[in-house]
């Protein structure tokens, strides 16, 4: 029964909802928590919030990509509201460097303000849904902190569940597996809490690539060798295109949704380069970078995508272990303030899941209409005339009011292999 719950809370849960299964607590952070007094506008905060929202996507794709085939999909931005939460019930050392991993500023007032740009990033609307869970469960008997717990459900970072981890392990591993939608094979319940995180992704096109030629085509892998084929959706588009000298790649960027609420960015090296150490190399800026760099095509161009669902299951404790997050998993002194006992994560999972497809909402323009605009007039319009991702590419979701990563990705896997 107690399984049952855990599964049916954490089920419909997100980081403002859901308080029945929520544990009654005491203890006290007031002095953590000092009223700061009138906060003012803080309107100028949006350079120091994507600074920061930068800086940890590019460090965590640099810790995922190599961990396996270079096919992955993450939620940086899920994964940095996680981590605020607990930095906020954390002790000083541990705080700061939370704090410093996710550039998170002490002074109470911007830093809230960047919770309040980050958890109104995401959306559950028929065209576009970005669907961020994110739970500590708890074992049964541990006490969290009402301030704390007040504090991370007030800011919508984190749900606080319970669930009998040590009284029947296996049937709240399989609750949880079951309510995240993921087989989390080395789900460790040794310790009395487990992080979980998930995003779903799945949006339409604001103008649908119902035309598109879909063809069997080559796929190339990371060093140019032919590695297999793809279903690539090939279409005539306006969209953003720009150049990165820095990775020598492509830019794309195509709009999502009715009010073109997000867009996906894509980025393509040109030539037979190995993305391996570009990627090893890469710094935040290379964001700003590409963003800036787009700009609106002269004319419709070729655009040849892979259809495709990505899902990936991360083991987020071993990833921030390497980056030096190491005191949350194991020391009591580090979250004391967050519960008694101590609540020390023995696991921190995070599903994503990501689909590209035909689907929108617009019609496709008509074929007179592409065709009235005529060849490349220049070696520039000849180079942006066409952006063919038959080779391993990089890309993410971006809202387009802050521009923030709300999910990162690389596909280099063919769907069907040699």
């Amino acid at each position: 029964m107690r399984a049952i719950i855990l599964l049916v809370s954490l089920a419909i849960c997100s980081a403002s909802t859901n308080k029945r299964n929520i544990v009654t607590v005491q203890g006290s952070l007031d002095d953590q928590y000092v009223n700061p007094g009138p906060c003012g506008d803080y309107t100028n905060v949006i350079e120091g919030y994507r600074d920061a929202m930068y800086n940890f996507t590019i460090e965590t794709y640099k810790q995922v990509a190599p961990r396996g085939t270079y096919q992955f999909v993450m939620s940086p931005l899920s994964m940095w509201i996680t981590l605020a939460a607990m930095a906020e019930g954390a002790d000083y050392y541990t705080q700061n460097q939370l704090f410093e991993l996710l550039r998170i500023p002490r002074n109470q007032c911007i830093r809230h303000k960047y919770y309040q740009m980050a958890v109104s990033r995401f959306s559950l609307t028929p065209d576009a849904s970005a669907v961020s869970k994110r739970a500590l469960v708890i074992d049964e008997g541990v006490i969290t902190n009402p301030v704390w717990h007040n504090f991370v459900t007030k800011h919508r970072l984190l749900d606080v569940l319970t669930a009998p981890l040590k009284y029947n392990p296996a049937a709240a591993a399989g609750s949880i597996r079951q309510a995240v939608y993921a087989n989390i094979p080395r789900l460790d319940l040794r310790g009395n809490s487990v992080l979980i995180d998930t995003m779903d992704y799945n949006g339409l096109w604001n103008t649908a690539f119902a035309d598109a030629v879909v063809k069997r085509a080559p796929f190339y892998g990371i060093s140019g060798e032919h590695i297999g084929a793809v279903d690539l959706m090939t279409v005539k588009r306006h969209g953003k295109i720009g150049y990165v000298p820095s990775i020598q790649a492509k830019i794309l960027e195509l709009p999502i949704g009715v009010n073109n609420q997000y867009s996906i960015i894509i980025a393509l090296l040109v030539g037979n380069i190995d993305i391996r150490p570009i990627i090893k190399e890469m710094k935040s800026t290379i964001l700003l970078e590409g963003i800036g760099s787009l700009r609106e095509t002269k004319a419709p161009i070729n655009i040849a995508l892979p259809q495709f669902t990505i899902n990936s299951e991360l083991d987020a404790k071993t990833i921030l272990e390497d980056i030096g997050i190491t005191r949350l998993w194991t020391d009591p002194e580090a979250t004391r303030s967050i519960s008694t006992p101590p609540a020390l994560p023995s696991s921190y999972v995070q599903r994503a899941t990501l689909t590209l497809n035909k689907h929108g909402i617009n019609p496709p323009p008509i074929t007179a209409e592409l065709r009235s605009f005529g060849p490349p007039s220049s070696p520039e319009d000849l180079f942006f005339s066409e952006f063919i991702a038959d080779r391993p590419f990089m890309f993410g979701l971006f809202d387009s009011e802050t521009y923030t990563c709300l999910v990162s990705t690389m596909y280099s896997q063919p769907t069907y292999p040699n």
